[in-house]
């Protein structure tokens, strides 16, 4: 009696998976709707949408699901969040890590560091100095204004200040009719042009035209004695090696010696009704427009005179300073 309860049920549990199997494979057969996550999102709208996230989102692709990050700014959707999305929406997505995110980053129209600063720079300069150069140092290194794609780039001056001593500023920038605003802060620095040379000049040579360009520097950086006019550097000769694009003090450069001691040299006697020429020998070294000493080799008289030019000297009267 018992084996015959056992075979009843075994052929009546056979009866039923045939039965049942035809359905399964029916339902396993049935076409999934195909959703797939997309990983990299770039938004220009305010709006993020389920089918920006999702494709195969269906008819409810258009539906707004959350508000875009800033311009230029972007937001990481964590598998949690989406998978929470997914299922409100009845969509066949669920995350197998926590590799699975999006990346959603809003596209923006980018107001660099220098438009700014010409802006601030345009805005203060009627209360500054006319004849001064002047640059912004920004207390924050990066200085970038990110405005939506769907307005002009452009950024207005609501408001600027600027303490006359220190010359800090503040200034609000803003954009749309100022529903976007920005503030920046900083430091008007002083610049000022000085000449340096190009290239390493040594003691002995003399500073040429083409060695010299003017670059500008903070007058901060400067000492009061540094060159500022590059004529004051061109024609002059080192004192000590000059080093290239670093300021030159006046006392780092002289007038070339145009007469050395010891050397022969052309003496010039000029009077109101003539002008004749001797040679000598320099007592002492000089530049031009300097007097020096210098012996007539012919008389062996030593008079003063002044240098004219290289290997020139001009006595105006002959009156002797000394013998040899």
């Amino acid at each position: 009696m018992k084996m015959m309860k056992m075979f009843l049920i075994s052929h009546f549990l056979r009866s039923v998976l045939t039965l049942l199997i035809p359905c399964v494979v029916h339902i396993i057969s049935l076409p999934a709707s195909a959703v797939s996550l997309h990983r990299h999102i770039m938004l220009e709208g305010k709006n993020l949408t389920l089918g920006d996230v999702f494709d195969g989102a269906g008819k409810y692709a258009d539906r707004i699901i959350a508000r875009a990050p800033e311009p230029g700014k972007r937001a990481t959707l964590t598998p949690e969040w989406l998978a929470y999305v997914a299922r409100s929406y009845n969509l066949q997505w669920t995350p197998f890590s926590a590799q699975d995110i999006a990346v959603v980053q809003r596209t923006s129209h980018v107001i660099g560091k220098e438009e700014i600063a010409i802006k601030i720079l345009a805005a203060l300069r009627p209360e500054l100095p006319r004849a001064e150069l002047y640059t912004v140092n920004f207390d924050k290194r990066t200085i970038e204004a990110h405005l939506p794609t769907d307005i002009p780039p452009s950024l207005n001056i609501e408001r600027i200040t600027r303490d006359k001593i220190s010359n800090r500023f503040f200034a609000i920038l803003t954009a749309d009719r100022g529903r976007h605003r920005h503030t920046v802060s900083g430091t008007l620095l002083r610049m000022i042009e000085i000449p340096v040379v190009t290239r390493r000049i040594r003691k002995g040579e003399i500073v040429d035209h083409d060695d010299v360009q003017v670059i500008t520097v903070s007058a901060k950086q400067i000492g009061p004695n540094v060159l500022v006019d590059q004529n004051e550097l061109i024609g002059k000769a080192p004192r000590r090696t000059l080093i290239e694009n670093r300021p030159i003090r006046t006392r780092d450069v002289r007038q070339p010696l145009l007469v050395k001691r010891g050397g022969l040299v052309s003496m010039i006697y000029q009077t109101k009704f003539m002008r004749i020429s001797a040679r000598g020998k320099a007592k002492q070294n000089g530049s031009r427009g300097q007097a020096v000493r210098v012996e007539n080799i012919g008389s062996k008289k030593v008079v003063e005179g002044v240098i004219t030019g290289p290997g020139e000297i001009t006595v105006t009267f002959d009156h002797p300073v000394g013998r040899k």
